[in-house]
């Protein structure tokens, strides 16, 4: 699969009669995790079109204009893309960009079904014209330009957690700018509160667990999730953290679960490593999570007949 570079014609699809000049020099496409990702380097005077790649389905294609200047041309309608700039196209809809200077584009085909976006959020995403603004794009540019160029490098697991990343950031655009906002009343916040915590109690084992998939479940923007937690005297990371921690207490207290290693407790509430969660575990209760399961265990043991020691 490659871009296609359409040489010794005019498109005539803006009615701006831009000719075609070389071919453009294009790197293959790679997989990161259920994304395919290409970079595309032309001349000026190029037109460019993007075939989907083989067997991905429906999807979006999410376009970063790296260098030089453009015109994205859809449906009849041509805008400029400037260096910097994202766009968000429907695969099902015909897409040219038009090269005025030697330009570089890097290029991620979404799988629609990675994106929890109705078809209207999708459409108007894709209506959306070329920009850097908000409170996203300029998060997900500087991502997708290292994204692109250290493909290779990256292990299958990390791979696919930074695939879910983007399309985590991508959900956002979508609805960062119909984000509810405290306009919604305070019982509506509320309830709001409620699912977002519902939601991540549901989801502690997963660490990939952040605030972006917490906002994008509920399809409100990363800053107004914030200023909600903000609101109750908490932030998104440590409420998250605090939800682990007391559900991990909570198992290592339990009668018979003298055999459970304290990996397993940190594997099973999302802890990245045993380390990290004992380090935890110190800071917020003031002993190791080893010792606490000690403690805890000991009235169950002097209880028991017969005694195994001395109460």
């Amino acid at each position: 699969m490659s871009l296609t570079s359409v040489p010794g014609r005019t498109d005539t699809a803006s009615g701006t009669g831009v000719r075609s000049a070389d071919p453009a020099h294009v790197r293959s496409s790679q997989s990161l995790g259920f994304l395919r990702v290409s970079t595309v380097r032309g001349p000026a005077r190029s037109s460019f079109r993007a075939p989907a790649p083989a067997g991905i389905g429906p999807y979006l294609l999410l376009g970063l204009h790296a260098s030089g200047r453009a015109t994205l041309v859809r449906r009849e309608t041509a805008e400029a893309c400037r260096p910097g700039d994202l766009f968000v196209c429907d695969g099902a809809e015909p897409l040219v960009l038009q090269a005025s200077q030697d330009c570089t584009l890097h290029l991620v085909w979404i799988p629609r079904r990675a994106l929890t976006l109705t078809d209207q959020q999708a459409r108007a995403l894709s209506d959306r014209a070329p920009f850097a603004d908000g409170s996203v794009a300029p998060l997900l540019g500087p991502l997708l330009r290292e994204l692109v160029r250290a493909v290779p490098e990256y292990a299958p697991r990390t791979a696919l957690h930074l695939a879910g990343t983007v399309a985590e950031l991508v959900t956002l655009l979508a609805v960062e700018e119909a984000d509810p906002g405290p306009q919604d009343g305070v019982e509506g916040r509320r309830a709001l509160v409620r699912r977002l915590r519902a939601y991540v109690d549901a989801h502690l084992w997963d660490r990939g667990l952040t605030p972006a998939s917490v906002a994008a479940a509920q399809h409100i923007s990363i800053r107004y999730l914030h200023k909600l937690f903000e609101s109750h005297g908490s932030t998104v990371g440590r409420w998250i953290r605090h939800r682990r921690l007391e559900e991990a207490r909570r198992e290592l207290a339990r009668p018979g679960r003298d055999d459970t290693t304290v990996a397993a407790v940190a594997a099973r509430w999302g802890f990245a490593g045993a380390a990290h969660f004992s380090r935890s575990f110190r800071a917020a209760y003031g002993m190791s999570p080893s010792d606490w399961r000690d403690i805890r265990a000991a009235p169950a043991r002097c209880c028991s007949w017969p005694p195994s020691s001395p109460c």
